[in-house]
């Protein structure tokens, strides 16, 4: 038992952003500061031509260690839209998801998050510009071990859950992610955007169009496996 507990603390300590599941993202980074605000939008995808997939969509902003991260979700759950704020922390496991909401394919999506120097805490707002339909949540920053509190300087945008077939993303092959706005210390600033994935699957892949746009596209005919 000892072992299994002392595996299980090891495997969580070793655990971080960029995690297993993300496929293309981009990440972008400013060399001094602190991240107070950061805002984007994106159109909802269509529906998938075959159902039964869960994946997301997202930005988020994450602590420079990687194992706090704040993300406004855009997940597709077997069936149909949602969105909602999430927070997930690394050490301890510790997850938080705010009410969800069912948005439609073409839905104008909203994301913001800002920080709140009097408190400590970010403040993530998710909103369907298309219905109106909006939820605010409030987190307070982690503090480390020596009671200063965590710093959050990397900005990610990903298309996340990796393990379905290519049919089972939107068939739209791609999401836009527009009129972006980030402030450190609370100045406007164009953080380096730089891209990458973790899976290689759908040659999902991140691409910069501008500093304030980001897309991230994937193929829906791509054959994943070739039988002999």
């Amino acid at each position: 038992m000892l072992l299994f507990v002392l595996s299980t603390l090891l495997s969580v300590s070793l655990c971080q952003d960029p995690a297993s599941g993300w496929m293309g993202y981009a990440q972008g980074n400013y060399p001094t500061g602190r991240i107070t605000y950061i805002e984007a939008k994106w159109v909802v995808g269509n529906n998938p031509v075959q159902s039964g997939s869960f994946f997301s969509p997202w930005f988020g902003i994450e602590a420079s260690d990687n194992l706090n991260l704040l993300q406004p979700v855009n997940p597709w759950l077997e069936d149909h839209w949602e969105i909602y704020n999430e927070y997930f922390q690394w050490n301890p496991i510790n997850n938080i998801n705010s009410d969800s909401h069912t948005v439609q394919p073409g839905d104008i999506l909203f994301g913001s998050i800002t920080f709140n120097e009097n408190n400590q805490s970010y403040t993530l707002l998710h909103t369907d510009l298309t219905d109106g339909w909006s939820v605010s949540t409030n987190i307070g920053v982690q503090q480390n071990n020596d009671g200063t509190f965590k710093n959050y300087t990397i900005i990610y945008f990903v298309m996340e859950k990796s393990e379905w077939d290519c049919d089972q993303y939107p068939p739209d092959g791609k999401v836009v992610f527009y009129d972006i706005v980030v402030e450190y210390d609370g100045v406007k600033v164009t953080p380096k955007w730089t891209t990458n994935y973790v899976d290689d699957n759908c040659n999902c892949r991140a691409a910069v169009v501008n500093p304030t746009t980001i897309q991230i596209t994937w193929d829906v005919n791509y054959v994943k496996y070739k039988i002999q």
